[in-house]
């Protein structure tokens, strides 16, 4: 195998493509095929991608339309004749979609493909059963059946995909690692420094940590925000009334190489998820960064948030706002959370450095296409 393709809007943000970087560097010839422009949802700002290349890492924007004003990826679609010379131009060994399969995207890449004869490997966060109708459901289950393999971001979405494929080659590896300092650099200071990264709605169960922290109002703790969505007003009306304005700094929502500076000034990341609605939590990325960055980690059992986490941080239930402020307590004690700091460095470092899943991806790839 010498020629990869990937297609995935995830690496519009340089920072995310050590993973490809560290593929390249394994004697790969690496494409990632991105969106021409992008905006990403809700207040984010439009994206405009140019062609580049670093070493074995080609990165091509592709047009693509249909997302509307907030990037609803599941309306995307490529522009057919740019793709169709995409993969004739390149002709790679193996292409990797990195978008859910029931994506319009997704399936336009995998039909694009299919008829050039080349394996499709697809990779899916899909955690919880989908509500479709039944023509929707057999073609989901007819593209699963036909792909070369497919990469789970968690045991839950593997588990998942088995259940409609259950002879298809199934690894599961996140999606992105992280970039670990060679010596992580924290700031001194006073009090639990807490942050939450993310979305702001419902189902991050920021109000959660809110009331959590209303319950520790004695002990010395500040909590930075980053991120924005639907829920922020709300969300800065309830940190009113339980009298918490003052401790709490929102930042809005920051570019992923301003998020990677936040790390030395925080004790602790809390990722406080509810399950709700048919969701659980898909999206841990910023666990894997706080934990390479020697960060505590907190977390509810929503989904994908205990399998990263393991031994090397705290989980507690979801929803359970009691046993969120016990943890966060418990973080208060410097002993304590610098072991369990230094614990989710070495489980970060070992599953889940960009070399590290650049080289179980590589593996799987060997595996599926002889």
């Amino acid at each position: 195998m010498r020629r990869v393709l990937v297609l995935s809007h995830t690496y519009l943000q340089p920072t995310h493509r050590g993973k490809l970087r560290a593929l390249a560097a394994r004697g790969l010839e690496v494409t990632v095929a991105i969106p021409q422009r992008w905006r990403e949802p809700w207040f984010g700002r439009p994206i405009d991608v140019a062609w580049e290349r670093q070493g074995g890492l080609e990165v091509f924007p592709l047009p693509a339309s249909g997302m509307g004003k907030r990037g609803e990826l599941d309306k995307a679609t490529y522009g057919r004749r740019a793709l169709k010379a995409l993969l004739r131009d390149r002709r790679p060994d193996l292409v990797q979609i990195e978008e859910e399969p029931n994506t319009t995207a997704a399936r336009q890449v995998f039909s694009a493909a299919r008829r050039l004869q080349i394996p499709v490997v697809l990779m899916t966060h899909q955690n919880v059963d989908l509500q479709l109708g039944w023509w929707e459901r057999w073609k989901y289950r007819r593209m699963l059946r036909k792909l070369t393999g497919l990469v789970a971001g968690s045991d839950l979405a593997g588990t998942r995909a088995r259940q409609d494929a259950p002879n298809l080659p199934i690894a599961v590896i996140p999606q992105l690692g992280a970039l670990a300092p060679h010596e992580p650099q924290h700031v001194p200071h006073e009090g639990l420094a807490i942050g939450f990264v993310g979305r702001l709605v419902a189902t991050k169960g920021l109000d959660n940590l809110l009331r959590a922290l209303a319950l520790l109002r004695s002990s010395k703790w500040r909590l930075m925000i980053v991120g924005d969505g639907p829920e922020r007003e709300r969300l800065e009306a309830l940190a009113t009334e339980l009298r918490l304005a003052a401790r709490v700094r929102w930042t809005g929502g920051l570019p992923a190489d301003q998020v990677a500076g936040l790390w030395p000034d925080l004790d602790v990341l809390v990722q406080p998820s509810r399950a709700q609605d048919n969701w659980r939590e898909t999206n841990g990325h910023v666990l894997i960064e706080a934990m390479a960055n020697e960060v505590a980690v907190l977390g509810t059992d929503s989904g994908v948030i205990p399998e990263l986490i393991g031994d090397a941080g705290i989980v507690v239930p979801n929803g359970d706002v009691a046993a969120l402020s016990a943890a966060l307590e418990r973080m208060t004690d410097t002993n304590a959370r610098r072991t369990l700091a230094q614990a989710a460095r070495a489980r970060a470092l070992r599953l889940y450095s960009d070399d590290a899943i650049a080289e179980r991806t590589l593996e799987f790839w060997k595996q599926v296409v002889k």
